[in-house]
């Protein structure tokens, strides 16, 4: 469903501040504020915008404290990301899928401290996938090249 929304000067102000303060769209921003009025976040839950606050700035402390050449995955940076349930209220949570493209699509190789990170390719071009999870997998500080994989 798209709703169209047309805020006061102020009001979108505000959302546009706080959005930029958590590193959010306003989009994602309203949609939080809107579950948590309406009683869809449990109180002892943290909302997407928090979550993906809190896991960018864990992944960013560990990619800051390994050496360049160290493979990782959002699981192994973040306790935060790896504790996120795959089930929310009974239905599949997508909010994991949603921070992992969103970290692959904006901020590996674009925004610090993630400048040189790059997601690990197979030979045939695909990203290289943690076995038990199907995670992808990155790099610290290394070209591709010297760390692509054969496909078995």
């Amino acid at each position: 469903m798209r709703i169209q929304f047309y805020p006061s000067p102020e009001l979108e102000n505000s959302l546009t501040n706080e959005a930029k303060q958590l590193g959010v769209n306003v989009s994602t921003l309203v949609n939080d504020l809107l579950n948590n009025h309406y009683g869809l976040i449990p109180d002892t839950s943290l909302s997407n915008s928090e979550l993906r606050k809190i896991i960018f700035k864990e992944v960013g402390d560990f990619v800051k404290s390994q050496k360049n050449g160290k493979e990782f995955d959002l699981n192994e940076a973040s306790d935060t990301y790896k504790d996120i349930g795959m089930v929310y209220f009974g239905k599949p949570s997508i909010i994991k899928a949603k921070i992992g493209k969103e970290f692959n699509g904006k901020y590996v190789g674009q925004i610090e401290p993630f400048i040189h990170i790059r997601q690990v390719l197979l030979a045939n071009g695909k990203p290289k996938k943690t076995v038990g999870n199907r995670a992808a997998i990155y790099v610290i500080g290394e070209d591709l090249q010297k760390n692509e994989q054969t496909f078995l």
